[in-house]
């Protein structure tokens, strides 16, 4: 119905763009009712759809709702490569030589409770969670004394990580119990196949020393290569006086005062310490191996007070085993 009213809100509105000058008075009422009802609609289906959004929200996975942003990911993904870093040091080198230590740290793993080995097998093969103390020292001096001897430096791989959490010397079956745990171990054997793997394509031969230490004699070091299976490339090539004879690997620190099992070289290793999973694993026996020696050191090698002397002790014999077996025209920084 016509409002005589409606004429001054015409009058004041004609000029806006939504409006053309030629709207009769009349159709100002209508107008302004059609505008309401427009909004009154939008208003309705706002309402409806955040409604809708909210109760997808609510539905929505919480892993899925608080994705973060990309620099918060890449915040946490630094963090835990920063761990990771720190559980398992790692070395890259220039040397057909690897240093291995995974029983000697002493760090916990963010989130993941110590093993319980609940039906097990225990023993040197099984579950153990005992540290090797000294081992993580004596491998990173070892580093040291090497890069010192030869001018170049070895690849290390080294377990920071207390054995508690994780045992690198093991399957994963049994290497650790909780899935936190895994990309530690991961870390530290892909270090070592990829190490391995690249001395054998660049080298065809190397030498894998895996330190450890044991309780069962203090003043001896055992020699563990499986009777001889890991290092079978390196008395293909050289004869078993490579491995059991005076200029052997174990033959060169018994010349240095060392009490070493076994003696006469050429006899039976002691059972518990003939070699773990780490030489069973990278052993020249393998495809892709290298020779491969554990070294199970008895405390007096392990000591605070003997590490650097024993350090050097270990480069000089690999120096002199490395003139006979892997480097022969070699010269290294001492010469």
């Amino acid at each position: 119905m016509y409002d005589p009213t409606n004429l001054q809100k015409w009058r004041s509105l004609k000029s806006h763009e939504s409006w053309s000058v030629a709207t009769p008075p009349f159709a100002l009422g209508y107008s302004v009712m059609s505008c309401k009802r427009k909004f009154a609609k939008r208003f309705v289906w706002t309402v409806i759809v955040l409604s809708l959004l909210s109760g997808w929200s609510m539905a929505t996975p919480l892993a899925a709702q608080e994705k973060p942003a990309s620099g918060i990911s890449e915040t946490l993904s630094r963090t835990t490569n920063k761990q990771l870093e720190e559980l398992v040091i790692i070395h890259e080198g220039d040397l057909p030589i690897i240093v291995s230590a995974p029983h000697g740290g002493t760090l916990s793993i963010d989130g993941v409770a110590p093993r319980e080995g609940k039906g097990m097998e225990t023993g040197p093969k099984g579950f153990f969670t005992g540290r090797d103390s000294g081992t993580q020292e004596l491998a990173e001096e070892v580093v040291v004394a090497i890069e010192k001897k030869f001018g170049k430096r070895p690849f290390a791989v080294i377990s920071a990580t207390h054995r508690k959490y994780l045992d690198p010397n093991r399957p994963a079956a049994i290497a650790y119990e909780t899935e936190g745990a895994k990309p530690v171990y991961d870390r530290y054997h892909d270090a070592l196949l990829r190490f391995a793997t690249k001395i054998m394509n660049e080298r065809k031969h190397g030498l894998l020393i895996d330190l450890h230490g044991q309780g069962t004699d203090r003043k001896t070091a055992f020699r563990g290569t499986s009777n001889g299976k890991t290092v079978e490339r390196l008395t293909q090539r050289f004869g078993e006086q490579a491995h059991s004879g005076e200029q052997s690997l174990f033959g060169l620190l018994k010349q240095q005062g060392w009490k070493v099992h076994p003696d006469p070289f050429d006899a039976k290793e002691q059972a518990g310490f003939t070699g773990g999973f780490i030489v069973q694993s990278y052993g020249s026996h393998k495809a892709i191996g290298i020779d491969a020696v554990q070294i199970e050191l008895g405390a007096e090698y392990r000591t605070k007070g003997t590490r650097a002397a024993v350090a050097e002790q270990i480069a000089h014999a690999v120096f002199e085993y490395s003139r006979l077996y892997l480097l022969p025209d070699f010269q290294g920084a001492s010469e």
